[in-house]
């Protein structure tokens, strides 16, 4: 009989309680070195070329060919081009200060001997957009497969894939290739369907034809024990199928490698993907996690949301050996009890002594201790959580020397930040398919003297999004920040140290809204403005009739019910926006009585009518509005 019971079976199938059953498929997977990556696939290069993704002088990403030559991040560009002539060093894409949009300038950076060529950083900024387009492609995979998907950082992802385990298990007539299932299998397949299983029953033995699935990927058994015992190893050997497809797929669409693990939870998955690295992926069965944690690769600063400076800290106060953390936690305290008592009265000793750096919150001790019991056990369940929309985008600069010496400066830089920031709306509403709309700009400069000033404003968009719509916003706002604060005193103001822009209030509506939901207060405005409003007749005072009349006066139309009467209001709403927006047509019905006298004039007298609210045309690219035209605007005063 199954250690396991049918109600641990059927809680996979609920996307938000599967990852706390004892039978939950959970994987990490990330890009490797995945900025490299992207060059060296962009550039057509092969995983045996030796790229390096630069920043300035900075190396943010080796491939694993350059770091055969013992190069690291840690590294310039200049030193890791004396370890090898056949580095191949590729910068990351730039904004150009004054210009509202990104591109490659591929052999330049600061290792080139023309110095026209060394992207000097007081008159360029680093774009990421190329990466995040990427990992758009790379996530929307995932989420084709899956169902429950976390966008940890731009280059990884959490999945939970126990639903397809199930459906493998459940609804598949061959789990074996070439071999129908066995009785045991069969009857299982029709309870589940039926619904007739007792909840608190224990799930049958694994029919003997099950042991011979097939484990994609390194499977951790260091004490070579058989290879499927239960429904847990049944259900991971079918998930490492799955997580192979699933990386198959990346691959020949994308051209990316990745790392995988896979475990009952987050935490060992994310251990277990960098367990083998590069294009590897590791299993981490129920039954083998503390002999995987205890491998000698893994301390608790090793855990992800345990690391960096809690960890440390939790060393020194549970006074923990340098190696073995990990084990030494598990024999220590072989009761949660036990290890919340103790560290509890320890951590308030070390708060009394000032020998801690506070990072522990002496009020929350018995919270942290469970973190780390479980931690320690490979028990410490947390959900895989759909990835949520930004709140605030910001655009940054840190200036270098003259970069930013005068409002005119900070008017060329604001329209990098401005185009900059356009275009992460553009992608937000092309990765959720939703309409999204900043509500707020705000600016900041930091002075020459150190102080920081800043100012925002309610931003009103009208139609789509424009680049140039943000930057006569920003340089509103900067040119009353400089009128306030460096007028008289430029000598403590300028050069700036650094400038930046934010939008925020991000007002996400869905893209199947109503122009009236859309435009809210607008609409609601523009209602006065059309000529023959629609009209509802109600009956009298006093009357017993019942009438359902709408009518709309304009079209001559009624209507039988209220709905349908105000979609039809809602399209001479529409209607009226758009030909503001747009321009207005000459058999418009809602052109004023003064405004159609006009238009027969202009045609009497043979001239083109110009209608009125038609846009200008627009300006060629290389005659468009510049930063300098926004400093000649706010010099006038």
């Amino acid at each position: 009989m199954s250690k396991y019971k049918w109600k641990d079976l059927v809680k996979l199938k609920s996307k938000n309680e599967s990852y706390e059953s004892p039978l939950s498929v959970l994987c990490h997977i990330d890009v490797n070195c995945f900025y490299a990556q992207v060059e060296a696939v962009r550039c057509g290069y092969t995983k045996d070329d030796p790229v390096v993704c630069v920043q300035w002088n900075s190396i943010v990403a080796v491939s694993y060919a350059a770091r055969k030559y013992g190069i690291t991040r840690m590294n310039t560009i200049q030193q890791a081009l004396k370890k090898t002539q056949d580095l191949i060093p590729i910068h990351t894409a730039v904004f150009r200060k004054g210009e509202d949009f990104w591109q490659y300038h591929d052999g330049w950076g600061p290792w080139n001997e023309d110095k026209e060529k060394q992207l000097p950083s007081s008159i360029y900024k680093i774009s990421l957009d190329p990466y995040r387009r990427e990992s758009r492609k790379i996530f929307k995979i995932f989420t084709e497969y899956c169902d429950l998907a976390e966008k940890a950082s731009v280059d990884e992802v959490f999945l939970d894939i126990a639903r397809l385990c199930l459906q493998k298990l459940m609804g598949s007539e061959q789990i074996l290739p070439g071999k129908e299932n066995h009785n045991t299998i069969q009857l299982m397949q029709q309870m589940f369907k039926d619904g007739t299983y007792d909840s608190d029953a224990f799930l049958p033995p694994v029919p003997e034809e099950l042991k011979e699935l097939k484990f994609v990927g390194n499977l951790l058994n260091p004490n070579d024990e058989p290879l499927i015992e239960d429904w847990d190893d049944v259900l991971f050997a079918l998930g490492s199928q799955i997580a192979q497809e699933l990386r198959d797929e990346i691959r020949q669409n994308l051209g990316y490698t990745t790392s995988c693990g896979l475990a009952r939870t987050k935490i060992v998955c994310k251990l277990a993907s960098n367990f083998k690295k590069p294009d590897a992926q590791t299993i981490i069965k129920n039954s083998c996690i503390n002999a995987f944690l205890d491998i000698g690769k893994f301390e608790i600063t090793s855990f992800w949301s345990l690391g960096g400076i809690l960890g440390k800290e939790l060393i020194q106060v549970l006074h923990l050996p340098e190696d073995g953390t990990i084990r030494a936690v598990r024999e220590r305290w072989p009761q949660r009890d036990d290890l919340r008592i103790y560290l509890n009265r320890s951590a308030r000793e070390f708060a009394s002594k000032g020998q801690a750096n506070g990072i522990i919150d002496l009020s929350r001790t018995n919270e942290v201790a469970d973190k780390l019991y479980d931690a320690v056990r490979g028990q410490h369940r947390l959900p895989v959580v759909p990835q949520t929309m930004v709140k605030s985008l910001m655009s940054n600069k840190n200036m270098t020397g003259q970069a930013c010496n005068s409002l005119g400066d900070c008017f060329s830089w604001l329209e990098v930040f401005a185009g900059e920031l356009a275009g992460r709306v553009h992608e937000l509403q092309q990765e959720y398919n939703k309409i999204i709309i900043p509500r707020t700009v705000h600016v900041l400069v930091r002075a020459k003297s150190g102080e920081a000033h800043s100012k925002s404003c309610q931003f009103q968009q009208n139609g789509k999004l424009s680049s140039q719509d943000l930057l006569k916003a920003g340089a509103k706002l900067t040119a009353e920040i400089d009128a306030r604060f460096a007028r008289g005193k430029e000598y403590a103001f300028y050069p700036l140290q650094n400038i930046n822009m934010s939008l925020s209030n991000l007002e996400v509506l869905s893209s199947k809204k109503s122009v009236v939901e859309m435009f809210g207060g607008q609409a609601s405005a523009h209602k006065s403005k059309i000529e023959s409003p629609p009209i509802i007749d109600l009956p009298k005072s006093g009357s017993s009739e019942v009438r359902n009349d709408y009518s709309c006066r304009s079209c001559n139309i009624t209507f039988n019910n209220e709905k349908d009467f105000q979609e039809h209001a809602d399209f001479h709403i529409a209607m009226s926006l758009s030909e503001k927006i747009n321009g207005t047509s000459e058999g418009s019905n809602n052109l004023s009585l003064g405004e159609r006298r006009l238009l027969n004039s202009q045609k009497r007298r043979g001239s083109t009518p110009e209608l009125p609210g038609k846009r200008r045309p627009k300006k060629k690219k290389n005659d468009r509005g510049s930063a300098t035209d926004i400093y000649h605007y706010f010099a006038k005063g």
